[in-house]
């Protein structure tokens, strides 16, 4: 294996001037900053002889524990079990000298499961509830492992690890390394941690599969992670390619070609942004639209691969994978679809909108082959969309769908053997290579109550629901704005009523935007009574600001054209709505973006105490 490597991430001068021998000592700390993130490639040379072979013998038994894409918990009283992780630790370079707090977490957790009774030969139990099948949860999957069926590079194996957790963590750690089926290495372990992160990690590895003569391949991962909840780990594994394990197996590796995706598709704008609508209907861009599904996230998936070797796909085990998810079985075996809150942490596994369960039914039911079964087609639109627990049903300024698609094949001789293959289909993220990017996903929200009083350019006042696209509206810089986009919905939380010494009154939702004197533009939600605000005649300041529960329709606007935006500054798309200064669409979608992917630069500022020396030494790792 090659010399491990490290790449920082996110970086800034701090950390070079760290790097060039500042101190690390307590009073220091607070003035190292080298990003949150920091990943590379883990070097055999750092266990010795005996110990590599410890750690393989380590890994087989923890894999013999549980079964391929089946999570557990590392019961870290079993002495196996407890080496294999430090073991991994180490050949990412990580030691007790230089993270100290993550091997006394460690440590802490053998004490805890020595006092529980575990013993050898057992996983942990699940304290985080790894098993949890429906609403937003903790994530640690194999997103993609490939032994490049779909890709033009001869022996290209790939893998990829993904984690978030639900709020994100103080700290993540989490690898992924490819190997054979016998367990020897095909790659070098990749790994990466995250310090005051872990809302959407991922790290990928590559295997080099002419390393050997076995058409069987595994990949797995591990993650130890410290969040509000506590420290916990975990490791999962996954097998593909021929069943025949045995070296000398003569079964070629099938070529994949023709991946097509109809679904979901940036429809309306062409704007590179699928946008998903949730509670409100943007009559120009909304590619889906979910108002009417009051409690859930539906989306549609849809599209086909072919293969162009002297393979057909397997229906035996299509329709085994049928029955066996229409009667309840479930787990990553079967593929997954998955939706990662990438602004607030933790995701969603497809669910059955009957029983609330993580099961691929959904999927199977929907895959069909065609005549000479060279093709294999999925067609979840429509009635049939992806269904995602209510709890995902949140305004993200991007979400990650992310499908992993599990294609069983064979050659169509009497004694061929059946090949996994898959493809992976995900929204693109740095330094990933899935067989299909999908453009980036957005799910917005913002309005004012219906008969809002909206001025035009000629003076007059109609209600919000009367705008039309086309129309002028009055703006304070310029003779008129045109009306670019209108929107409509519902809210289902109490909207924010404010009013004014002057006396006008807006019932708008708490995320709409509005002029402050003081502060610029400012969600409803953060109003205070005594804020001095922008009205058609003028400063005014608030006399009231209380939360409403609101019926009715909601609606928005989106103002100025490209040729008028040019001549505004920021945040000047705005209207006049009952006499309040308020911004539109365009306004609210980046304030509301703002909010939910800002952070603190100082990151030593938010960490818990206990993991500022990590953090410090991580910037001299070698």
């Amino acid at each position: 294996m090659s010399r491990m490597r490290h790449l920082l991430v996110m970086g800034s001068t701090a950390c070079l001037a760290f790097l060039s021998g500042c101190s690390s000592g307590p009073r220091d700390e607070q003035g190292v900053e080298f990003g949150r993130t920091l990943q590379g490639l883990g070097d055999s040379s750092r266990l010795s002889k005996a110990e590599w072979t410890t750690y393989l013998s380590d890994e087989r038994y923890v894999q013999e524990l549980t079964k391929p894409d089946v999570r557990i918990r590392l019961n870290m009283a079993d002495p196996a079990q407890y080496r294999f992780a430090r073991s991994r630790l180490k050949l990412a370079g990580k030691t007790a000298e230089n993270s100290p707090y993550l091997f006394e977490a460690i440590e802490q957790r053998r004490r805890d499961h020595v006092a529980k009774g575990y013993t050898a030969g057992h996983a942990a139990e699940d304290e985080r509830g790894a098993a949890t099948p429906s609403g937003i949860r903790e994530i640690h999957s194999l997103e993609t492992s490939s032994s490049g069926d779909y890709t033009p590079e001869p022996n290209d194996g790939r893998a990829t690890a993904i984690s978030t957790y639900p709020g994100g963590s103080y700290y993540t750690y989490t690898d992924t390394s490819f190997s054979d089926a016998s367990g020897f290495p095909l790659g070098d372990l990749a790994w990466v941690e995250h310090f005051d992160s872990g809302k959407n990690v991922a790290v990928n590895a590559q295997g080099d599969l002419s390393r050997t003569s076995i058409k069987r391949y595994r990949v797995s991962t591990y993650k130890a992670e410290d969040t509000k909840d506590g420290f916990t780990d975990s490791f999962q594994f996954t097998e593909f390619g021929s069943e025949v394990s045995a070296a000398g197996n003569s079964q070629e590796r099938p070529m994949l070609t023709g991946l097509t995706v109809q679904a979901p598709k940036d429809l309306v704008l062409n704007d590179g942004v699928i946008s998903v609508c949730l509670n409100r209907t943007w009559t120009g861009d909304c590619d889906y639209n979910l108002t009417d599904i009051g409690y859930a996230v539906r989306l549609p998936l849809k599209g086909q691969v072919s293969v162009s070797s002297n393979h057909i796909f397997d229906e035996a085990t299509i329709n085994r994978y049928k029955n066996e998810t229409l009667a309840g079985e479930s787990g990553d075996r079967y593929g997954f679809l998955k939706l990662i809150l990438t602004n607030d942490g933790g995701g969603c596994d497809l669910t059955d909108s009957n029983v609330r369960q993580a099961r691929m039914s959904q999927f199977w039911s929907r895959v069909s082959l065609s005549a000479n079964k060279k093709t294999f087609y999925w067609d979840l639109t429509d009635a049939y969309s992806a269904f995602f627990d209510d709890d995902c049903r949140q305004v993200q300024a991007e979400v990650k769908f992310t499908a992993k698609i599990i294609l069983p094949l064979v050659e169509p001789t009497a004694d061929s053997k059946p090949y996994q293959s898959s493809v992976s289909l995900s929204t693109a993220m740095p330094d990933s290579r899935f067989d299909y990017t999908f453009p980036k996903i957005t799910v917005t929200n913002s309005c004012l109550a219906a008969g809002t009083q909206i001025e035009l350019a000629e003076g007059a006042a109609t209600p919000i629901e009367s705008v039309k696209i086309g129309d002028k509206v009055n703006h304070p810089e310029r003779p008129a704005l045109t009306v670019m986009d209108t929107a409509v919905g519902v809210e289902t939380v109490p909207m924010v009523r404010i009013r004014s010494e002057s006396g006008h009154s807006l019932l708008m939702t708490e995320m709409h935007p509005i002029q402050v004197m003081a502060r610029g533009m400012v969600q409803a939600r953060f109003l205070k009574q005594g804020d001095v605000v922008m009205t058609r005649k003028g400063p005014s300041k608030l006399v009231e600001v209380r939360r409403e529960p609101f019926a009715g329709k909601v609606y928005n606007v989106k103002v100025g054209s490209d040729a008028e935006k040019l001549a505004l500054g920021a945040d000047q798309t705005t209207v006049y709505a009952n006499g309040f200064l308020v911004g539109d669409g365009q306004i609210q979608q980046k304030y509301e973006t703002l909010a939910m992917t800002q952070k603190d630069g100082n990151v030593l500022a938010k960490l818990p105490r206990k993991w500022h020396r990590d953090y410090v030494l991580a910037a001299k790792r070698r």
